[in-house]
This record gives C-alpha cells, sequence and structure tokens, in this order.
C-alpha cells in the first residue's frame, strides 16, 4: 500500500489535568484595575472636625415686670438707680444717701423680709469718678429669695454703716474697711480686721502693687531688710 492510504493514527486525547487547568483559567476573571480610595462604597472623604459651638456668656439684662423694683422705685424714687438680673439673681443699684433707708425697708417689711445679711464687699474701678462700688447680698429666708444692692461711691465719700441693722455688718465692714480703706460713718468699733493696725496701705485697691507692700513694717517687726527691686 501506498504511504498516502496507511490509516491515520489516533491522537492520544489530553490528559483530564490539562482540561481541568484550561478550563479553570478560561473560567478565572481577569484581575480587574484597582478602584481608587476616594471610590471605595462605604467610605467618603473625611471631612474637617466641626468646631464646638461657642458657648453663650452670661451678661446682665433689665428687670422687667419684677415687683420689688416697681415698689423701691416708688418708694425711693431717684434713689433706685437700675434693675439688672445676672444668672438669675436680682440687682438692684441705688445711691449712698438712701442705702441706709433702704435696708431698714427690705428687713422690716414683711413683704420683702430680708433677714439674713451673707456678705459685704467691695470693687475697685479705679479711675472711675465713682470709684468704689459696695455690694451687699441678702437672703429672706421666709420667701426664699437672695438679691443683690450696689452702691457706687467716690474715694472720698463715707457709707453709712448698715451694722445697726444686721449686726453681722459690723466684722464684714471692718474687713472692707481694711482691704480697700472705705469708711462706714456709725459704724461701732472701724479698724483693721486682718492686717496690723500701723499696716500702711490697703491691698485690695487696684493701685497697691504687692511688691512694694509696707517695706517699714516688715524690716521692723519681721526684720527682713531685702526689698524687692
Amino acid at each position: 500500500m501506498d504511504e498516502e492510504e496507511k490509516p491515520k493514527q489516533p491522537q492520544e486525547p489530553e490528559s483530564q489535568e490539562a482540561q481541568t487547568t484550561e478550563s479553570e483559567e478560561s473560567e478565572a476573571p481577569k484581575p480587574s484595575e484597582p478602584i481608587p480610595k476616594a471610590a471605595v462604597p462605604g467610605k467618603s472623604a473625611k471631612s474637617p472636625p466641626s468646631r464646638p459651638a461657642k458657648k453663650k456668656r452670661p451678661s446682665y439684662e433689665d428687670l422687667e415686670d419684677d415687683l420689688l423694683l416697681q415698689k423701691l422705685k416708688e418708694q425711693f424714687s431717684d434713689g433706685i438707680l437700675s434693675g439688672q438680673s445676672f444668672l438669675d439673681q436680682p440687682i438692684y443699684t441705688v445711691s449712698r444717701e438712701c442705702l441706709s433707708d433702704l435696708m431698714v425697708q427690705l428687713r422690716d417689711n414683711p413683704e420683702w423680709d430680708f433677714d439674713y445679711l451673707i456678705d459685704v464687699t467691695a470693687l475697685d474701678y479705679l479711675g472711675d469718678e465713682k470709684r468704689f462700688c459696695m455690694v451687699y447680698h441678702l437672703y429672706s429666708y421666709k420667701h426664699e429669695k437672695l438679691i443683690r444692692i450696689k452702691a457706687r461711691i467716690a474715694e472720698d465719700e463715707v457709707v453709712p454703716s448698715v451694722s445697726s441693722i444686721w449686726r453681722t455688718a459690723d466684722w464684714m465692714e471692718r474687713e472692707v474697711y481694711d482691704l480697700f480703706g472705705i469708711e462706714f460713718s456709725g459704724h461701732p468699733d472701724l479698724r483693721r480686721i486682718l492686717l496690723p493696725d500701723d499696716w500702711h496701705g490697703h491691698p485690695l485697691r487696684k493701685d497697691y502693687d504687692i511688691k512694694l507692700q509696707d517695706q517699714v513694717w516688715i524690716k521692723k517687726h519681721l526684720h527682713i531688710t531685702k526689698t524687692p527691686e
């Protein structure tokens, strides 16, 4: 027989492993391009942190429809200069001239009955014509009410003492006298209470320099001779 007529030999089938490998390669998805970070679902670009809202600072507000203020204006007329509220606490600013009579009224009138003097202190507004401001804190146990009374005075003015109205004012006014140099008319024993009697100056005045405190007294009583430069 001729070579051309020779039967063709059957080709051996490919192994199953090779077929499986080719099949897996054909079915395997092609790697996709990386997704940009900004486009990743569920993850958005970070926004700048929000600033906390500024807290509203407490401020003085004019009193409105205040019964005590109305009554005081009716009784003392121009002696009541203003009525304000700070942190829900009423503040009444009055003149020095009506201070004593007004305090008696606040204590003795059963409608108000401010029987407790909590504190007496002062403020120094250096440079103002009315340099000092007296501050009185009054409380009524009966009505459970707290108020403040203020009175501005010049440096050379004398304040009427309220020690005859509230006995606790005795030492409180002495403290104000000691530290601010404010004098009280009608006080039974106005003298220093914290500092020595011969101490020079009043430490809570704004023009009192702590570095230049009473050097004479310090040298004499503490035997300290070095003074600050």
